[in-house]
């Protein structure tokens, strides 16, 4: 979808950063349309979103719905992601919206509005929430670049997601600059203890769980220390799947 300045902008319309017009890896199981949009509250060090948290948006809402209604012959559903989705005003009328016109929708969040994951379970206007969860609890501030005091409102929202239709929890394997001053990757032990967090917040171990491999891209890191790590190696992607399945059987490496 061609990224230009938004015709016009109505008071509640969806700011969208840009799109992608059609996905065969963002859904499980479905082509899907996938949405970006702006701004996030958190900070973290390894990610690689810079120009969607601080950009304006590009693609209008009448825009976006005009080609989505075109692609609907290929695709029944869209990914909303960003950024961080929930924290914008304008979602629940957006995805009222995409459930109106037969759409099936993922959110991708990172766990930081529960009261928002909360009001679209309730109505009903997600069908697979995808969350990433961090890091284990010591090493939150780190991974997530925010204080400690908001790891709360990420364990109420893991027990959230586990209630919609269909969910999942995923953790990128990233370089973590630690409070020594050392940089290195997460480690089997703390993969482990994140997916038992997971376990013991949501009372169950059935959930899919996913380790995504850490890729660095020069000059596009928050922290540009970053830039000259490598990517996560596959052997430590495999330990730490089996550490993770004593607690998440259903725990897969995703490339």
């Amino acid at each position: 979808m061609p990224e230009r300045a938004p015709r016009r902008a109505g008071v509640n319309a969806m700011k969208i950063r840009t799109a992608l017009e059609l996905s065969l890896i963002d859904y499980p199981g479905k082509m899907a349309a996938v949405v970006f949009v702006p701004g996030c509250g958190f900070r973290c060090p390894a990610c690689h979103a810079g120009p969607i948290l601080e950009g304006p948006p590009l693609v209008d809402e009448e825009e976006f719905f005009s080609r989505l209604s075109g692609l609907r012959r290929w695709t029944s559903g869209v990914v909303v992601c960003g950024g961080e989705p929930t924290g914008r005003e304008d979602l629940v009328p957006f995805l009222r919206r995409l459930k109106r016109d037969g759409f099936s929708v993922k959110l991708d969040t990172n766990g930081s509005a529960p009261g928002v994951l909360g009001r679209l379970l309730d109505e009903g206007l997600v069908d697979y929430a995808a969350m990433d969860v961090k890091a284990p609890r010591a090493l939150f501030p780190e991974v997530a670049g925010v204080p400690a005091d908001l790891l709360p409102a990420v364990e109420e929202s893991i027990r959230i997601v586990r209630r919609f239709p269909d969910h999942e929890f995923r953790t990128t394997v990233v370089p973590v600059a630690r409070r020594g001053g050392e940089i290195s990757f997460l480690t089997v032990s703390e993969i482990g203890e994140t997916a038992a967090m997971i376990a013991g917040l949501t009372g169950s171990s059935g959930h899919k769980y996913y380790l995504q491999k850490f890729v660095p891209r020069k000059n596009g890191l928050l922290d540009r220390r970053l830039e000259s790590c490598p990517e996560t190696p596959p052997d430590l992607l495999e330990s730490m799947r089996m550490a993770a399945s004593a607690h998440l059987p259903n725990c897969a490496v995703r490339g």
